[in-house]
């Protein structure tokens, strides 16, 4: 359902403050701090320095504002890697690199492990999560395929390029970006080699 703009004689006549992304990476960034519970408009509002109006120019309420993270985390964080068509037009071993690269360089992996945490306490979310994680699976495991691994070699190599991915930066979050880099090209030749 589409929001009605203000109209001339309402007495909401400005615009927004702020973007609908601008409160969508504000509620990310609450969710991976300190939980879901975090994530209130109040807070929200207080923290990015408008007031509770800006957010209902954009949500209905805290529950829509909520599916709309989970959302824009889909679409940000998964979609913008998975519905890209150019990494197909590479060879599949650099279209994989190019695609891990553009996670870690981008920092598409940052709210993994809040999204998980969310997902164990919300059955609804649980079974959002794990469609973004089937349609990470199906996008590296058909790097994979194409490079001729089948069965439970292209599965091995497609669940440790998605944990790698998905949890170094937790495991090991003070390393230097070129480290990581470094590490991710040692990892990739490690897994794309026959």
């Amino acid at each position: 359902m589409e929001k009605k703009k203000p109209v001339a004689g309402n007495n909401s006549k400005r615009e927004p403050q702020l973007s609908r992304d601008s409160w969508l990476r504000h509620g990310l960034e609450v969710l991976r701090d300190e939980g879901i519970q975090g994530v209130r408009v109040e807070r929200l509002a207080r923290d990015l320095g408008v007031t509770k109006g800006s957010f209902y120019w954009h949500f209905t309420d805290r529950d829509d504002l909520w599916q709309n993270m989970l959302d824009y985390w889909s679409r940000m964080y998964t979609g913008v890697i998975v519905d890209n068509r150019e990494f197909r037009k590479f060879d599949p071993a650099q279209g994989l690199l190019v695609a891990m690269t553009k996670v870690r360089a981008e920092g598409l992996d940052t709210y993994e492990l809040a999204m998980r945490a969310w997902a164990d306490h919300d059955p609804k979310i649980d079974a959002a999560v794990r469609e973004v994680y089937a349609q990470r699976t199906a996008f590296v495991m058909g790097f994979f395929t194409r490079l001729g691994f089948r069965g439970i070699d292209a599965e091995v190599r497609t669940r440790l390029t998605l944990c790698y991915m998905s949890w170094e930066l937790n495991m090991y979050p003070d390393e230097s970006k070129t480290k990581r880099l470094k590490l991710l090209e040692a990892q990739h030749e490690l897994l794309t080699r026959k």
